[in-house]
């Protein structure tokens, strides 16, 4: 999965924001999507990020995070993640090593549905050390800044799987910042309406489905085109669905559930 920053404060966009979307969404990656939180009113920035990114992001989108790093009082950080669990989607809350007891309630009081991010480099040499570990309870550890990926030019953060939560948990569903229900892993309401010229990561994992489940011997290609609507038209025969071609919620639950 990748992160990037997606707002800053009240009125920051990052200028990036529209190319990362674009490019996470042609290539079937999941994505996150953060505020830097500037020390004050946290909540409306809660807010401007959410207004921001909610039209822009599509189906292989994952959640918000909070990066609080400037500072911010305990408190106000409350209130944000407060707002942003209340949309019902997986968000993350990020902190500092060294600001570990500052935020101590807030992390510990988190919900299921929030995964803390915690950032310690030790030497940040590029490479984990055992030496600097994340406090026990982190989910996801970011462990350098001088990290090397396939893909991307120059060098950026790296993390590593630190808690409980499985890498399911962080790429296995979209999220849509409201409440949802799940389905073998899958969130059924982001998975729904999928139709000709649909295309992504949600195609790849129809597509998949429809080959093992229906023998449909489809390229896993992420491109839903005439053999894909076929198959899906095929399976929803055999199912006794409405036959129309669409992958919709009823689909979804009998691929899902079968």
């Amino acid at each position: 999965m990748l992160i990037s920053e997606a707002t800053q404060g009240t009125s920051y966009v990052d200028p990036t924001l529209p190319a990362f979307v674009r490019g996470c969404e042609q290539n079937g990656i999941p994505y996150w999507l953060y505020a830097y939180l500037n020390r004050g009113d946290e909540l409306a920035q809660a807010r401007f990020l959410v207004r921001t990114c909610k039209d822009l992001v599509g189906n292989c989108f994952q959640g918000y995070i909070l990066d609080v790093e400037a500072g911010n009082e305990a408190a106000d950080v409350q209130a944000a993640l407060d707002y942003l669990e209340s949309l019902g989607g997986r968000c993350m809350l990020y902190t500092m090593y060294a600001q570990y007891g500052v935020y101590q309630s807030v992390i510990a009081g988190r919900s299921e549905e929030t995964a803390w991010w915690e950032a310690r480099y030790g030497q940040n040499d590029g490479s984990y050390s055992g030496s600097y570990p994340a406090h026990g309870g982190a989910d996801l550890h970011q462990f350098t800044s001088r990290g090397d990926c396939p893909g991307i030019s120059g060098q950026c953060d790296l993390s590593r799987l630190t808690g409980t939560k499985a890498e399911d948990w962080f790429v296995g569903a979209a999220s849509t910042g409201t409440h949802t229900t799940t389905t073998g892993g899958f969130d059924v309401s982001t998975l729904s309406n999928l139709k000709m010229g649909s295309t992504g990561a949600q195609v790849k994992s129809l597509q998949s489905l429809l080959n093992g489940k229906n023998g449909a011997s489809l390229s896993v290609d992420g491109i839903c085109g005439s053999k894909t609507v076929a198959a899906v038209k095929a399976y929803q025969t055999t199912k006794g669905l409405t036959v129309d071609g669409i992958t919709g919620v009823n689909t979804w639950t009998a691929l899902l559930t079968e």
